[in-house]
């Protein structure tokens, strides 16, 4: 028995030693991230530091040369890139493949300027399709410095932060091929995880990322990717729901810790002109627009299909195809209902009989009612009423509810899979640990 006991504590230290070795030396490795928001144009990117600057190679981070400017420019030339100095003077033609790497001179530390906002660590330029390639070649832990803060407030409370770190991290190595195929890791947006380098980092996200250093979430031993969101609609989204991808810890929880949010309802508008742009750019070819109806909702009770008519035809797409059409900034989730238009849907109301016999459920938008001069119009006339279910209602007077926009009504905000940031911050309020936070939220993972 002792012996088995001894077998038994070997394999044990062995297993844990290997997770311990992966994530020390994932922490420690380089990522590169394509950078968008500080620049403004694709062919000129300014750089300065204050320390002059080092180049090395990319492989083992060797020695090249320093230039002694502290403000360089790099240009886009045929088959290279032109450094230069604030004269115009060229520095060094660098190769287009990203082989030689930028750092600021110094030997801690480096930080350089891209335009406006820093960046910790190295820059790497890329020459491709006529643009030049700006990528932050960052140390994994520097990268969530800039990206905890970015994606969550740093007002939230530390077991929150905590999370979101775990999650970000979680996140980065479980997707590290994003965009292999163009020459990087991972971009600065929404589409990858929002990265603001150091203009974003405070102290207590910083202080976030430094104690769960090493600290991964796991599904049966490999990383997850662990896909957050701002607000749950009451309830996590099945991530089969909304990416066809039927992924075991990404499953639905309820989620009454997000009521809280400012995002739990909201509601905005849009006028039916943008909106038939919108579905013309998209490709959605029904001619002028003439209503839309939700037709599925999934068993959480997001819209899962809208059919849109038009002129010419009609369509069915996705709630989220739909919300991405009109604007995913304003069209917070797709957790909705829709109001105004023409035509908007089937509006079921509840009218009597002219023999008084009874009353009958319609569609308001094929039947005649009368005006205030008893005269036969159309649905929407000057005056127009109904019954409803619980009582007498104007259904309009002069125009009805818009016909010349679509008012949409939702809860929650994102595509709903996974964590709510929002949902977190509630958690850690009420005194649930980060690793209980993850676990609520990823069905059947570990922390380690």
């Amino acid at each position: 028995m002792r012996k088995i006991l001894s077998t038994f504590v070997v394999f044990l230290l062995a297993i844990l030693s290997i997770n311990t070795s992966y994530a020390s030396s994932a922490t420690e490795q380089y990522i590169d991230i394509k950078l968008s928001k500080p620049l403004n144009r694709k062919d000129v990117i300014n750089f300065s530091s204050n320390t002059g600057f080092l180049l090395v190679d990319s492989v083992n981070k060797d020695y090249i040369m320093d230039i002694q400017e502290t403000n360089i420019i790099a240009t886009l030339n045929n088959d290279s890139i032109y450094l230069m100095d604030s004269r115009d003077n060229i520095i060094i033609d660098l190769p287009k493949d990203g082989s030689i790497l930028i750092k600021s001179n110094t030997f801690n530390e480096s930080i350089i300027t891209v335009e406006k906002d820093r960046y910790r660590d190295y820059i790497k330029l890329i020459s491709r399709n006529n643009e030049i390639f700006v990528i932050n070649h960052v140390q994994l832990e520097n990268y969530l410095y800039g990206v905890v803060p970015a994606e969550m407030p740093a007002s939230f409370h530390i077991e929150a932060l905590k999370a979101q770190a775990v999650a970000a991290r979680s996140f980065t190595l479980s997707n590290l091929n994003k965009h292999i195929g163009e020459g990087f890791n991972l971009c600065d947006t929404t589409h990858c995880q929002v990265y603001s380098g150091v203009e974003y980092e405070r102290p207590v996200t910083n202080s976030a990322v430094d104690v769960t250093k090493g600290i991964l979430a796991y599904y049966k031993g490999k990383v997850i990717e662990a896909i957050y969101h701002s607000t749950s609609s009451g309830f996590t989204e099945d991530s089969v729901n909304v990416w066809g991808g039927d992924v075991p810890y990404l499953k639905p929880v309820e989620d009454s810790f997000s009521s809280e949010s400012p995002y739990s309802n909201w509601t905005f508008s849009i006028g039916l002109n943008e909106l038939n742009n919108n579905l013309k750019s998209s490709g959605v070819n029904i001619g002028d627009f003439q209503g839309v109806e939700v037709i599925d909702a999934t068993s959480t009770g997001k819209v899962d299909k809208v059919k849109i008519t038009g002129t010419i035809g009609e369509k069915i797409i996705s709630g989220t195809e739909f919300r991405n059409i009109i604007g995913a900034g304003n069209f917070k989730s797709a957790w909705f209902t829709i109001n105004g238009g023409n035509n908007v849907g089937n509006k079921k109301v509840y009218v009597i009989d002219g023999s008084m016999n009874g009353v009958k459920n319609v569609d308001i938008n094929n039947v005649y009612t009368l005006d205030d001069k008893n005269q036969k119009t159309v649905t929407r006339g000057r005056v127009n009423r109904a019954i409803s279910k619980d009582r007498i209602e104007d259904m309009g007077r002069g125009q009805t509810t818009s016909t010349t926009e679509l008012i949409i009504e939702g809860k929650g905000f994102g595509h709903g899979v996974g964590m709510s940031q929002f949902g977190a911050k509630k958690m850690a309020e009420l005194g649930y640990t980060f690793e209980e936070i993850l676990k609520y939220y990823y069905t059947g993972i570990d922390i380690m």
